[in-house]
């Protein structure tokens, strides 16, 4: 949502008597200099006066104060101020009652949050402790950091995560009752642990996003598949590219515990199927990348041709550099994917196969189990050069087929 359509947003609400800030985040990352991907309004108004203040709004929170409102092709979303009731379930209040900003500043999480901007006035309204903690590059939770994670014990897990994503500390004491309370994440929706972790390994600062958790036990209670290497997996995270994608570095910090274990832990945090057999995939590529010039010239390119070996060769350079440093294994795969890659040919990467079943039974060969012993006969000869069209292809399957 754009600053412009959020401004729009403050000014028609004060313009009707009410208060009304930017909240959260984007002051914080305002007071970083950095630029802001939402900006929230908070306000003294209540949810249906929100509603009526404008043409097209959205409830989708409205229990908890919450509107989203549908301003100049843009979607701001409107919470009235609040505080929270009792929490039940580590999530979520039973109840909420409306308040003052300061009384909805204390509510938050962890003060770098806690801060509103007047976008009016061009003014901060700290009541938590906020710049300071900002000055000092300081995550500390809000008053007690035990009653705010009673609230939510996700806070838990965002609590490493914003100290890495914005190169700050933990407070010792927002660290210690983190600590304290690791396996208490494990009440936790898996789809929102999974969630959280995505943004951790969606930030350049993914490794120490990853050195963070396992220092304070939360990878032993929610992916302990992160822990049987941790000082490799940190180390491989460490050497991928900023802008890897997430399959990478989720098979950058899984790679120790093999595919099968890989597989099981994304499985068990309810990750897409296309996240999660991009991943395994990835590690179980591994061992064929580190031994790939032992291959044959086939074997090398039917491997290469598969859509996973496009992420491979960054896989493995971080994991050997992770290990020993040995890139040999990384030169020679780049080196023979520009090779094969320059060949436009049948005998090409990108190249489709020559022949098909339907060639087969064209053929008049009885579809059988003998047909995928001879595609592959036939692919590995086009693989190698030795067939370059249709025609040499069938003619080498019908000299291969029984009878």
């Amino acid at each position: 949502m754009s600053e412009r359509a959020a401004l729009g947003v403050v000014e028609r609400l004060r313009a009707l008597g009410h208060e009304a800030y930017f909240a959260g985040g984007c002051v914080r990352d305002r007071l970083l200099g950095r630029a802001a991907s939402d900006v929230d309004v908070a306000t003294s108004a209540r949810p249906e006066e929100v509603r009526r203040a404008f043409k097209r709004t959205i409830p989708v929170g409205i229990q908890f104060g919450i509107v989203i409102v549908l301003h100049e092709r843009d979607r701001v979303e409107v919470a009235t101020f609040r505080v929270d009731g009792d929490y039940q379930d580590g999530r979520r209040p039973t109840s909420v009652q409306f308040t003052s900003a300061e009384e909805d500043a204390r509510r938050r999480d962890f003060t770098v949050n806690g801060l509103f901007w007047d976008p009016l006035e061009d003014r901060v309204l700290d009541f938590v402790g906020g710049v300071d903690d900002i000055t000092r590059g300081l995550i500390r939770a809000i008053g007690d950091p035990q009653a705010r994670f009673d609230e939510d014990r996700l806070r838990i897990l965002r609590a490493p995560r914003f100290a890495a994503a914005l190169g700050f500390q933990l407070d010792p004491a927002t660290a210690a009752a983190a600590r304290a309370r690791a396996g208490e994440v494990r009440v936790i929706s898996p789809e929102r642990i999974h969630a959280e972790l995505v943004k951790m390994l969606d930030k350049p600062t993914r490794a120490r996003g990853a050195a963070l958790c396992r220092e304070l036990g939360l990878f032993e209670a929610v992916l302990p598949e992160a822990t049987l290497d941790p000082p490799r997996a940190e180390r491989a995270l460490a050497s991928l590219p900023p802008d890897a994608p997430r399959e990478l570095a989720w098979a950058a910090l899984l790679h120790p515990a093999g595919p099968a274990a890989s597989e099981a832990a994304l499985r068990r945090l309810r990750a897409s199927n296309q996240e999660r057999e991009l991943v395994t995939a990835l590690v179980a590529a591994l061992p064929a990348a580190q031994g790939l010039a032992e291959r044959s010239l086939a074997e090398q390119k039917r491997l290469l041709r598969r859509p996973e070996w496009e992420l491979v060769p960054e896989l493995l350079r971080a994991t050997e550099l992770a290990g020993e440093g040995d890139l040999e294994p990384y030169r020679y795969l780049r080196l023979r994917q520009a090779a094969y890659a320059a060949d436009h040919g049948p005998a090409g990467l990108r190249a489709a196969p020559l022949l098909r079943g339907g060639d087969l039974q064209g053929a008049g060969l009885a579809p059988g189990p003998h047909f995928s012993r001879l595609l592959a006969a036939a692919e590995e000869a086009q693989l190698l050069g030795r067939v370059r069209t249709r025609e040499e292809a069938l003619a080498l399957a019908l000299d291969l087929a029984p009878g």
